[in-house]
């Protein structure tokens, strides 16, 4: 950890945030589809770029279903078909068409890609070319530092697979891609929860994999339980330092998360373990972690929770400390508020009206409202044997401020994924990374979120992008959803809950542009202009309905697509 000095008054800030208690709301009956019950692979992400939060679950082990969040906060459903029981699933735009795409894999069924078409309408599923494995959990991250997005799948039963994507989205299994020492004589099968993040903070992406096997009689170091951090030199080459890291705890882990839990600028880790007490690890600033669970206030609940599976980190009552989700087998989930200080408490009775058996979870902003929420699943699988339907909680909030920051990346992948953000003020500062994939099985929101407590600004946003570019934005606006083009920086300020004419998606774009009238709008005519404010486009509107706009003929640049009063940029790519 870096000991910094804080000013008295960041101090009295502290102390005054918090105080920031969270509850939650059972809201159900938001879902199309209330009768599913999710396998442990469930998802909140942007699907269509619209800047809003989807629902991506498995229909009892069967059918991918993607709940697409509408601008009044009701969801519609995509049903994209049989995709059998998946374990791991992952969401990026891997070919760039300004819509997600998903690939997934579960017991030796084929790792699947299932790619959006270019209008965002519908999706064609295939199956990588690649060893049949058993697939545990799934990340995107861009291993060779090329700009496109490549593919990693833990597997359960021996080495795992990494794929690299040629830039158009195709993916090709290569072992090559990760150049890794390995640890000790294995016959590295064990993976399950995987996460790729910069724990060394010198600007490339490392790699720690959870291990997840019984202990053998008389064997504590059988290394097929014995978690990995391969460190990236930045030219690829990855060496296993977990035991000098001190992240080698000798227990069953499922699943391990990194986030700035102490507001210094490095990211700590949450490890969920099976057999032993799960534990928390603040990062030293050197490469190595300490374990502070004795210390940190939650040590009982650590030990009693037992069975651990997932852990989701998010700031859920906006108070500029991040919290702590852990999901378990045996109905005993828990929500930990940080205090500030490295110390938890426990939340009690956190999801009131759930059945108390959450085993799978997902977090995002599921009514575009600045607070967290959450989808908790009830896993086939694990101890659901009635099938328990799964259920969504929306965060009640309070009167403390936030933000929620976009990437749309240019040089480096789309998405952003990799690039690290910060933003800095009277809390001092506080980081994010955008990934792809984490913990076990769990796809969370791409978009950072940020707590503010009771500061009413942001003086500085910065992000370091995979590409080296590195934006910074002055005095954005709060309580809103920014976006950061790479490159350009802010391009603008994106409230999704106004009453605006419409949202342009997805932005950027490559061959349309998509949006949905305001129904009180009566215009007829949607005009395109350039920068210089010369019309290159114009079109009637439909009568009801999403529009569409074809701009594959247009340059790529910035213009503006103009509806009655309203005017919003977009990007074509």
């Amino acid at each position: 950890m870096n000991k910094k000095l804080c000013s008295l008054a960041a101090m009295l800030l502290v102390f005054a945030f918090a105080k920031a208690q969270v509850t939650f709301t059972d809201a159900t009956n938001l879902l199309v589809n209330q009768s599913l019950s999710s396998g442990v692979a469930m998802a909140v992400t942007d699907m269509n770029n619209d800047k809003l939060d989807d629902i991506i679950r498995i229909d009892n082990g069967v059918n991918l279903q993607i709940e697409y969040q509408q601008p009044d906060g009701s969801f519609e459903r995509l049903i994209i078909g049989n995709v059998a029981n998946p374990w791991g699933m992952s969401i990026a735009d891997v070919d760039e068409n300004g819509f997600n795409d998903i690939i997934l894999g579960g017991a030796y069924d084929g790792v699947r890609r299932i790619i959006a078409n270019d209008e965002g309408t519908s999706f064609s599923l295939e199956l990588l070319d690649g060893p049949n494995i058993f697939v545990q959990n799934t990340n995107f991250a861009d291993i060779n530092n090329d700009g496109a997005i490549d593919f990693f799948a833990c597997h359960d039963d021996g080495v795992s697979s990494p794929y690299r994507n040629d830039g158009s989205g195709e993916f090709t299994y290569d072992l090559n891609l990760i150049n890794a020492v390995s640890a000790g004589d294995s016959d590295n099968s064990g993976n399950y929860g995987s996460i790729w993040t910069d724990y060394d903070n010198d600007g490339d992406l490392d790699l720690f994999i959870s291990k997840c096997r019984l202990q053998a009689a008389g064997n504590p170091d059988d290394p097929r339980r014995l978690n990995v951090l391969y460190q990236n030199d930045g030219s690829n080459n990855f060496t296993e330092v977990a035991e000098e890291a001190g992240l080698r705890p000798r227990r069953q882990t499922w699943s391990t998360n990194f986030e700035d839990i102490d507001n210094d600028g490095d990211f700590d880790a949450v490890m969920v373990n099976h057999d032993l007490p799960s534990q928390i690890f603040e990062n030293n600033g050197d490469g190595t972690f300490t374990d502070i669970s004795s210390s940190s206030g939650v040590a009982g609940i650590l030990s009693s929770m037992g069975l651990g599976i997932q852990v989701m980190m998010e700031d859920f009552n906006n108070d500029t400390f991040i919290d702590i989700i852990l999901t378990s087998t045996n109905q005993n989930h828990q929500l930990l508020l940080n205090d500030g200080d490295n110390t938890f408490t426990v939340v009690s009775n956190p999801f009131p009206a759930s059945n108390d058996e959450i085993q799978s979870a997902a977090v995002g902003d599921l009514n575009n409202d600045g607070f967290i929420d959450v989808i908790a699943g009830y896993a086939t699988g694990f101890n659901n044997s009635s099938n328990i339907d799964d259920q969504v909680f929306l965060n009640d909030g309070n009167n403390n401020n936030w933000t929620r920051i976009h990437l749309d990346g240019v040089e480096s992948n789309v998405n952003g994924i990799g690039a690290r953000v910060e933003i800095q003020g009277a809390w001092g500062s506080q980081v994010r990374e955008v990934r792809a994939g984490e913990s076990y099985g769990t796809q969370n929101a791409l978009a950072s979120h940020f707590g503010l407590g009771t500061a009413t600004e942001i003086e500085t946003i910065i992000v370091s992008w995979p590409s080296g570019i590195v934006d910074t934005i002055e005095n954005p606006e709060i309580n809103t959803n920014l976006r950061v083009i790479e490159g350009q920086g802010l391009l603008s300020v994106d409230d999704i809950a106004s009453t605006e004419a419409f949202t342009v998606f997805p932005n950027p774009a490559s061959t349309q542009i998509n949006f949905t009238l305001n129904p009180t709008e009566t215009v007829t005519t949607i005009y395109v202009y350039d920068l210089l404010g010369r019309q290159v486009l114009s079109q009637q509107t439909q009568p009801s309905g999403t529009q569409s706009v074809d701009i594959s003929k247009l340059n790529t640049g910035v213009y503006f697509v103009s509806v009655g009063t309203t005017v919003q940029k977009f990007i074509k790519k």
